[in-house]
């Protein structure tokens, strides 16, 4: 190269002398070498959180955690290769296996946490039984490195179970558990899922067995219980797992059995819908000979007191009438009695006086209806008969 050669700031170079030796060249700066080789270096960074994995050329290597940045010299450098750091919730952990002197040895990592490996360092790989996305569970499916050490759950569907008339369904049902000895479920099991599809099993299908078609639907509600599932809460315990409840989801049958079900259902649900429906009819017709014979009584109760009423009222004008009628007669009575009495004592007055009391009667009557007159001697005896 004839001419100056400008490095800029972030750059770096080198520059193979002709004795053979070379030189690293960052910049800004410039330089002159007219019979050197300038080659130009690639950066590789890491940022906060990650960390640089450095393969050197002689085959050992070193893990440098960011943010740092790093020149790749093709003389020194196999490869380096940004990572992420692992970063731990406060629920999560994993488990580390280091690789020293011939022996393994493992820790356990919980969060939260940042976990840069050292490069003797590897991480557990665990495989469960896992959904295959059609709600099967097979081996191996569930692959991860961080365990949760929080309440989880699981679904799972107990197939092929026979209850004791051969009737064959399926038990859905879901899991609540939790992790709490991860040593001792590294030292029993490589599969937990495994063992809990085990032992679900056996429990449903010792529940069922025990028990024909239509008193399994009866005793159902007990697979919520518990107590019902003896393997699992033992099974769990030794693997370092808890179980917390187990909940009952319904079950399915096969086709045939199911379409008989659904048919008993459908009858049932029309029986009971159609004994509803009568009863709504009973009750309403219950209801309206009710309200018409209280609508009757209430007639007769209103006649009563109208009837009542105008009797009251009779009876009342009734004996006002008698009243006045006494009251008049009594007035009458008195009158008359003051009549006479005032009469008696005008007669007794003209009596007294000498005055001819039949001559004064007859005077005051002025019209007489007949007149009668009588003839006699002064001794002889008076008799007069006059036919009615």
């Amino acid at each position: 190269m004839i001419f100056p050669k400008t490095i800029q700031d972030g750059q770096a170079v080198i520059r193979w002398n002709q004795n053979g030796t070379r030189d690293l060249i960052t910049g800004p700066t410039t330089i002159f070498a007219p019979f050197a080789k300038i080659e130009p270096l690639h950066r590789i960074n890491a940022t906060e959180g990650q960390y640089l994995i450095i393969t050197f050329r002689d085959g050992h290597s070193e893990h440098q955690p960011g943010p740092c940045a790093l020149w790749f010299d093709p003389l020194l450098h196999e490869s380096i290769t940004p990572q992420e750091a692992i970063q731990l919730d406060a629920h999560e952990a994993i488990v580390i296996y280091n690789e020293a002197e011939g022996k393994v040895t493992h820790r356990i990592l919980n969060g939260p946490a940042v976990y840069i490996p050292t490069p003797t360092e590897t991480l557990h790989q665990f495989r469960w039984h896992g959904d295959n996305g059609k709600g099967v569970k097979v081996p191996r499916a569930l692959r991860f490195e961080k365990l949760r050490v929080i309440p989880d759950q699981m679904y799972f569907d107990v197939g092929g179970v026979r209850t004791a008339d051969e009737a064959l369904i399926k038990a859905k049902l879901m899991v609540f558990f939790e992790l709490a000895d991860i040593e001792r479920m590294l030292q029993e099991t490589h599969d937990p899922v495994a063992d809990f599809i085990n032992a679900l099993t056996a429990d449903v299908i010792r529940f069922a067995g025990g028990c024909d078609f239509e008193t399994f639907k009866v005793r159902a509600p007990e697979l919520n219980k518990l107590e019902t599932y003896k393997a699992l809460v033992e099974g769990a315990a030794r693997i370092g797992y808890r179980i917390h409840k187990v909940v009952y989801r319904g079950y399915t049958a096969s086709d045939k059995l199911q379409e008989m079900h659904d048919h008993a259902i459908e009858t049932r649900t029309r029986l009971v819908l159609e004994t509803e429906i009568e009863e709504q009819q009973q009750e309403l017709t219950d209801l309206k000979q009710t309200r018409e014979h209280e609508r009757a009584a209430d007639q007769r109760n209103e006649q009563e007191r109208t009837l009542t009423h105008g009797l009251d009222q009779a009876r009342k004008e009734h004996e006002q009438q008698l009243a006045f009628t006494q009251e008049t007669q009594a007035a009458e009575k008195t009158h008359r009695e003051e009549l006479l009495r005032l009469q008696q004592e005008e007669w007794n007055h003209l009596k007294e006086l000498g005055t001819d009391l039949t001559a004064v009667l007859v005077a005051k009557e002025h019209n007489p209806d007949k007149t009668i007159r009588l003839d006699t001697t002064k001794n002889t005896p008076l008799h007069l008969h006059e036919a009615i």
